[in-house]
């Protein structure tokens, strides 16, 4: 490859047997492979940008473009994780553009092509020539392709969690039936001590926490197998998120501790969503499943609702249910008729049942089903692509799944926490170890994702009626207003 003398480093010719005099490679940082002129050697009249995301361009993908570039159609070259990420795996942005033709000849365009190829290039004036937005977009997912970008080089496409997921505490107030960490009848079945003694988040952690999030621009997410309410500091927390940049905070919450004093404390403090859950529409279902008194919960939440309205705070709210045996249709179609219209939206969770930790369904949403059969394979699980679980005392797991195994079973930790910064950990060995073999579907040295019986828990559908949105998946059944 010979550079063009008059734009060094941005302009470049194919000099290779067989290589038309036509063919032009935009490649300012460098990311093209050392042997990239023999994959070109066959294009015709064209230009081929390479925009700097950051990762060097893999040598299959180079060959994919030699096999797939049309003589006149415009291709961009995506990386993408087969199945993975129509569900929601981060996207990379095209590493490669095939733009067929001669190259405009005004003498300024390169060095604006240049100032664009650190972003997404923009049409060059005059022309949409090469803007990639209105390019035939070619999927680059060859095993070795997928390792490349989205284990080798996954920090350059997604450097910080998509969110952080932080269990503050390992107490509830409650002791609802359902629940694998709380319930009086399956808590004895705990084979760990995670639950026997409380534990308490320091609130040095915390404002470690919210620091490294505020600095990361990455939401954050309270409660996951604790009441985060009892937690004395909570209120502090979000606050201090929210003051360190944060740019949304969530709390899950069972509402018994949401009194308005909290509720106003919480939304002057910046959460920006809770969900609440309720698990029933009649006080008796409710002391059957929570052993506690609905009554109160309805005034917390009716309250909440009302501080909000009050100070204009921006705060979304979701009531949720479970599923329980004890739940009649009935009584599911009261508490969507009186939560609905007062919340932005109600949660129906499908009851599961735990076996050591791992959580299992009655069925698996249709929708799911259709798409593994499609498959024909399992694809990687995306939750170690999007978050991380901060545990109280420091240790660090990538899904809800782990977290069900507390009481359960001794994970090995993806890192320490604060010692080790959450960039830190989301770049480091243990999260590209997981990443690597869940796309090689290689689980042996993962047990809880071998085990786990969610993993295809991504795939939903959504469909409108009754003038709501409804969104099912294997674990839920979200109703909006449409």
């Amino acid at each position: 490859m010979r550079l063009d003398g008059s734009h060094a480093g941005v302009r470049a010719r194919c000099d290779v047997a067989g290589a038309s005099s036509g063919l032009v490679v935009l490649d300012p940082a460098g990311r093209l492979p050392p042997d990239a002129s023999s994959h070109l050697a066959g294009l015709g009249p064209g230009t081929l940008v390479v925009p700097d995301r950051g990762v060097p361009i893999h040598p299959a993908s180079v060959a994919a473009v030699a096999a797939a570039a049309g003589s006149d159609r415009a291709q961009c070259f995506v990386p993408e994780v087969p199945v993975a990420t129509d569900l929601g795996l981060p996207r990379c942005e095209p590493v490669l553009g095939w733009f067929p033709g001669a190259l405009p000849e005004a003498g300024s365009f390169p060095r604006r092509i240049l100032r664009r190829l650190a972003g997404r290039p923009a049409a060059p004036p005059g022309g949409e020539a090469y803007d990639f937005r209105q390019c035939e977009r070619v999927s680059l997912s060859s095993e070795p392709e997928q390792v490349h970008y989205f284990v080798d080089h996954y920090a350059a496409i997604r450097p910080n969690p998509v969110q952080v997921s932080v269990v503050v505490g390992n107490t509830c107030n409650l002791h609802c039936v359902m629940c694998p960490y709380h319930s009086p009848e399956i808590k004895p079945s705990h084979t760990t001590t995670f639950f026997r003694e409380r534990r308490l988040m320091a609130w040095e952690t915390m404002e470690q926490i919210a620091a490294e999030c505020g600095a990361m621009r990455v939401p954050v997410k309270i409660g996951n197998v604790e009441e985060p309410l009892l937690h004395p500091r909570i209120v502090d927390f979000v606050r201090a998120c929210r003051k360190a940049g944060v740019p949304a905070v969530h709390i899950t919450t069972n509402g018994t501790l949401l009194t308005p004093a909290v509720g106003r404390r919480l939304l002057e403090a910046g959460l920006t969503s809770l969900y609440v859950s309720v698990d029933a529409a009649r006080p008796d279902t409710y002391r059957r499943v929570r052993h506690g008194d609905l009554d109160r919960l309805e005034h917390n939440v009716r309250a909440f609702l009302e501080t909000r309205r009050e100070g204009g705070f921006a705060c979304r709210l979701m009531l949720s249910l479970v599923r329980n045996e004890e739940v009649t249709r009935e009584e599911e179609e009261e508490f969507l008729a009186r939560w609905l219209p007062a919340a932005e939206g109600v949660i129906l969770y499908h009851l599961a049942r735990y076996e050591d930790g791992n959580s299992r369904f009655r069925a698996v949403h249709e929708v799911a089903q259709a798409r593994m059969r499609e498959a024909g394979r399992r694809w990687a699980c995306l939750n170690p692509w999007q978050e991380v679980y901060l545990l109280p005392d420091g240790r660090v797991y990538y899904c809800c799944e782990t977290i069900s195994k507390l009481a359960f079973e001794h994970l090995e930790s993806m890192g320490r926490f604060p010692e080790e910064s959450l960039r830190a950990i989301w770049q480091g060995e243990a999260f590209r170890a997981l990443r690597h073999d869940l796309i090689r579907n290689d689980l042996a040295r993962w047990p809880a994702c071998d085990r786990c019986g969610i993993w295809m828990a991504h795939v939903s559908e959504t469909i409108r009626e009754g003038g709501r949105r409804i969104t099912r998946n294997m674990i839920t059944e979200i109703h909006e207003p449409a």
